[in-house]
């Protein structure tokens, strides 16, 4: 007695074939998608962390020195001067100096004047209230309506590591040009240094030098 085999289900057939026929080119589709995916953002980590490269590069400069004939003498790199170079703080107190003093017929002139002079003082410090007390006694605006005042440096001496001694001298003039007057100046200065953070403290004040106190007297 043989037996007769079942009959062959036609739905398990069709999808038996369906899987075998479709099912790969299926998986092989998904396979080339999460490639395309991960070449992609790959691209874009590439692409950002050039960028951000890009953003960080700083130049250094290189100095070369050449004679009258345009050969090169020597080369090198800059010296770095120090945050607290002595050579600095004498130049930044010096253009205080000429900030504070100076009078000019410009009233935009007159005003670069007065914020640089700021730019070297706290509001807390003796000597913001003195320069306040100077400027509403003897306005410059009102003073270069009949005369411009210029200022020259003779001399900054450290007479501490925080106290230097300035000397002066103001010339006077009328509206004319014509000198009215000349007069010496000594001055203490006691200053202070903080590290700027602002950006717009920094374009006045990169080495952060402030005016703590400042006493001033003319010179017979």
């Amino acid at each position: 007695m043989s037996l007769q085999q079942a009959p062959e289900n036609p739905y398990l057939a069709a999808r038996q074939e369906w899987n075998e026929r479709y099912g790969s080119y299926i998986r092989s589709a998904l396979a080339w998608k999460i490639v395309g995916m991960v070449s992609m953002t790959m691209a874009v980590i590439g692409f950002s962390y050039a960028l951000y490269l890009s953003s960080q590069i700083r130049l250094v400069p290189y100095i070369v020195e050449v004679d009258k004939l345009g050969t090169a003498v020597s080369a090198g790199f800059p010296e770095q001067i120090e945050y607290a170079d002595e050579r600095v703080v004498r130049a930044t107190l010096a253009n205080f100096v000429s900030s504070f003093r100076s009078v000019s017929p410009d009233a935009v002139v007159q005003k670069q004047y007065i914020d640089r002079t700021y730019a070297l003082l706290r509001t807390s410090d003796p000597a913001t209230e003195k320069i306040n007390a100077s400027f509403r006694s003897a306005s410059p605006f009102e003073r270069a309506k009949t005369a411009t005042v210029s200022i020259e440096v003779n001399n900054v001496v450290a007479l501490s590591n925080q106290t230097y001694q300035l000397d002066w001298t103001e010339f006077e003039r009328d509206r004319r040009g014509k000198e009215t007057a000349e007069r010496r100046f000594r001055g203490i200065v006691t200053v202070t240094l903080t590290a700027p953070q602002d950006e717009s403290v920094i374009r006045l004040n990169p080495i952060g030098l402030y005016v703590r106190d400042f006493d001033w007297t003319a010179q017979l």
